[in-house]
Parts: C-alpha cells; sequence; structure tokens
C-alpha cells in the first residue's frame, strides 16, 4: 500500500491546488480512447486520496454520445450548457476533446464553436483522434505541430499545408496539444499528471495500469495495418527519417551516413525484426502512403505520384499494381463507385 504521506511530500507545492479537466466525448469515438483518458485522472486522486484532478464529462448537445462499439457515455453536462454558465470560478483549467478517427459532419460546427470559444478564454486545449483538424479548421494555433493517426496524417498535411502533421504518439504545446487517441491517449494523459505532480505518481500510475513502458511523445507510431514498430531504437531512427522523406525519398546509404550506421547494420536490423529490405520497406511505406490518398482525396495521380516520391505516374502504377494487384486508377474506380 502506497504511504500517501510520503508521496504527497514528493508532489511540487505549485501541484496542491485542484485541476479542473472537462472531457468532451464526441460521437464515434473508441472506448479504449475514453478509458485511456479517463482512468489515469480517477487513479491518480486515488493515489493521493484526494480529488486533484476534477473531472466533468461533457457531450457536444443534450444526448449521451455513442462510443464506435455502440456504448453511450454518460455524460454529467453538455458543452453548451458549460459554455452558458461561465464564469472565472466554473471554467476548467483543460479542454480534452476525446474523439475518433473521425467527426461527423453535423457535429463539426458544435465542436469548431467549442475550440473557439476555449481559446478566447485562454484554456489549454488537447485533442484527441480526428478533433485536431478541427484546430486546424479553427486557424487558432497557427503553426503548431500535430500529431494525428497514422491513418489520417497524408489526407490532413494535404488539406492544411500550412500545418506540420507529425507521425508520433502526441505533440504538447501551450494552445493546443494533440494525441491520435486509442493506447497513446494514455501515454499523453501520463505525461499530463506528471508534468503537474511530477516522476513519482506517474511512475505509481503505471505500476497499477501494469503498463510494460513509458513512451515519450516524440515516439513512432504503426506505419501501417502490417507493420508494427519493433523496439530496436536504430530501426526506429531509420524508420523516423524513411517517414519524414516520403516526397523526397533519402537514399539507404544516406540514410547509414546520417545515422553513423553501415547499410549492412541496417539491413541487418530490418531482416532480424522480420522486416523486407530496407528499400523494398521504404517503397512499401510510399506505396502505402499512395493508396491512402488515393481513398482520401481527389488528387490527380500524376500529383500523387510525385507527392510519394515516384519521378512518374507510370512508375507509381507499375510499383502499385505489383503491392496491391491492381492499377492506381482502377483501385480508385472502385473506391468511388463500389466503395471496395
Amino acid at each position: 500500500m502506497l504511504n500517501v504521506s510520503k508521496f504527497e511530500t514528493q508532489i511540487c507545492a505549485s501541484s496542491k491546488t485542484s485541476c479542473k479537466v472537462g472531457i468532451v466525448v464526441i460521437d464515434g469515438v473508441s472506448l479504449t480512447t475514453v478509458s485511456a483518458t479517463i482512468e489515469p485522472f480517477q487513479q491518480a486522486n486515488t493515489l493521493l486520496n484526494a480529488e486533484k484532478f476534477k473531472i466533468q464529462l461533457l457531450s457536444l448537445d443534450d444526448t449521451d454520445p455513442i462510443t464506435s462499439a455502440g456504448i453511450p457515455i454518460p455524460c454529467q453536462n453538455s458543452s453548451s450548457k458549460m459554455l452558458d454558465s461561465f464564469s472565472q470560478r466554473e471554467k476548467p483549467d483543460l479542454l480534452i476533446l476525446c474523439c475518433g478517427q473521425s467527426i461527423r459532419p453535423h457535429d463539426q460546427p458544435t465542436t469548431k464553436n467549442l475550440v473557439r470559444k476555449m481559446a478566447r478564454q485562454n484554456i489549454p486545449i488537447f485533442a484527441l483522434g480526428a478533433s485536431c483538424a478541427v484546430i486546424a479548421q479553427s486557424a487558432i494555433a497557427k503553426g503548431t505541430l500535430f500529431a494525428t493517426h497514422w491513418k489520417n496524417s497524408t489526407v490532413l498535411a494535404e488539406q492544411f499545408p500550412e500545418y506540420d502533421f507529425q507521425n508520433v504518439i502526441y505533440v504538447n504545446d501551450d494552445r493546443a496539444s494533440s494525441c491520435p487517441g486509442e493506447f497513446a491517449a494514455f501515454d499523453f494523459m501520463l505525461d499530463f499528471i506528471e508534468r503537474k505532480c511530477g516522476s513519482h505518481l506517474s511512475g505509481e500510475l503505471q505500476k497499477h495500469f501494469l503498463s510494460p513502458g513509458r513512451r515519450s511523445g516524440c515516439s513512432v507510431q504503426l506505419l501501417s495495418g502490417d507493420a508494427y514498430i519493433c523496439k530496436d531504437p536504430r530501426f526506429q531512427r531509420v524508420l523516423k527519417i524513411m517517414v519524414a522523406n516520403i516526397e523526397m525519398p533519402v537514399p539507404v546509404t544516406e540514410i547509414a551516413r546520417q545515422l553513423g550506421y553501415s547499410v549492412r547494420q541496417i539491413e541487418r536490423v530490418f531482416s532480424s525484426n522480420g522486416f523486407a529490405s530496407p528499400n523494398k520497406y521504404y517503397v512499401n511505406l510510399r506505396l502505402d502512403r499512395a493508396r491512402q490518398l488515393l481513398e482520401q482525396t481527389q488528387m490527380p495521380l500524376s500529383e500523387i505520384a510525385l507527392v510519394c516520391g515516384f519521378n512518374t505516374q507510370s512508375w507509381l502504377s507499375k510499383c502499385y499494381k505489383r503491392k496491391f494487384g491492381v492499377l492506381p486508377r482502377s483501385h480508385r474506380y472502385r473506391i468511388n463507385h463500389f466503395g471496395l
């Protein structure tokens, strides 16, 4: 059992005041994201034997939001009622937009209005899942870096070229921090709690949730449905360069030079972790990006080829058919006409 009095003495004096956290649960969010967002705060209060974090669940309207699993989340208030009762005493210290990987069109105006009103009150916002797109649309934090789910990063980067959408698990910013949600939300909340209350509390939370390890915000996300991120730091360093240079691919020889490895070392790392050769893996990353753009945008094929590092449309088509068994133009036709 944790010695609470000793534990509390290790927390900085500034953290003694309570922190009011409003969590807006948006229709379609996964139960994983909801749980990973709420539970760290609840358990922190239990460990501290005090309501350090005052949590209020909010809906966008007067109905309880429904998760992607079809389970409703009972909320204590709606965001509109919260705004109506705004006062210095009732303002949240932090607003979390708990969102899935997409926001229904009719929810976007309400979310955008909420974001702008919070920004005018200088209330920090944590954008989970696709809600970072609302932050970008609202233009409340120009020049902000965003962490968004790898499935959405390509499309958002095309829609909002003035922002930098990164393939990491969270990004901290004074006005609008972001996280792709899912299990990454746990790391995100843990980081916030640690900054508020110190590493001892975050360590106890990891022990309670049997967390295998703490991931920093710059940890790279999963890149495709078939790949996984191994723990070998050499692989992660190579992968980070590849992901950052999809449009202008960097030769593996140059990647090796930048990192101080030999090409043979990189090849052994990829092989020992069950991956294709570095060159083939890199091409597959770029083809996966091309498929996302084909399915989620109406960009011309010639432009997709260039954005994904292929010199010509014909070269993209040849590589695309080799991997996916269909030409890019045919793939887009099937998606647009048959949803396949």
